[in-house]
């Protein structure tokens, strides 16, 4: 088997087993927002620098799933609407790219890097101020 080819191989088996149990909490130890943002962070990451478009689409459909917990997440009442409405335009934007072919690999990975865009926006505006958390910790 040619290097490349069992490379491939190797990198498509170990994204099944993450996929397959990056969504999966151990007992006693719930999936977390942070959890699940590091690894959509991931698998943002790893479309971007794969050379596959076979792989960007399996990172690009990982990363839709942990999306989906992060948007089912429960948020605190102050945080809740900016943070659904970013994730909901991650959503919008990540279904509008289209699946990845050889011919178009660089084309959608460069769509994709936009997103960065957003999760800049929204972790600025869903961090808290210092006023606020001097007095949340009043409370």
């Amino acid at each position: 088997m040619k290097r490349s080819a069992l490379k491939l191989l190797i990198s498509s088996l170990s994204l099944s087993l993450l996929v397959t149990f990056s969504g999966v909490a151990t007992a006693g130890e719930p999936l977390t927002l942070k959890k699940t943002m590091k690894q959509m962070r991931l698998h943002f990451k790893n479309a971007l620098e794969t050379e596959s478009a076979e792989t960007f689409n399996q990172n690009l459909d990982a990363f839709k799933l942990q999306l989906d917990s992060a948007q089912a997440y429960d948020f605190s009442p102050e945080r809740k609407v900016i943070s659904l409405e970013g994730l909901n335009k991650v959503e919008a934007f990540v279904d509008a790219i289209p699946t990845a072919t050889s011919e178009n690999l660089t084309v959608v990975q460069e769509k994709l890097s936009q997103i960065d865009k957003l999760r800049t926006e929204y972790h600025k505006k869903a961090k808290p101020g210092l006023w606020e958390m001097f007095l949340s910790f009043l409370k």
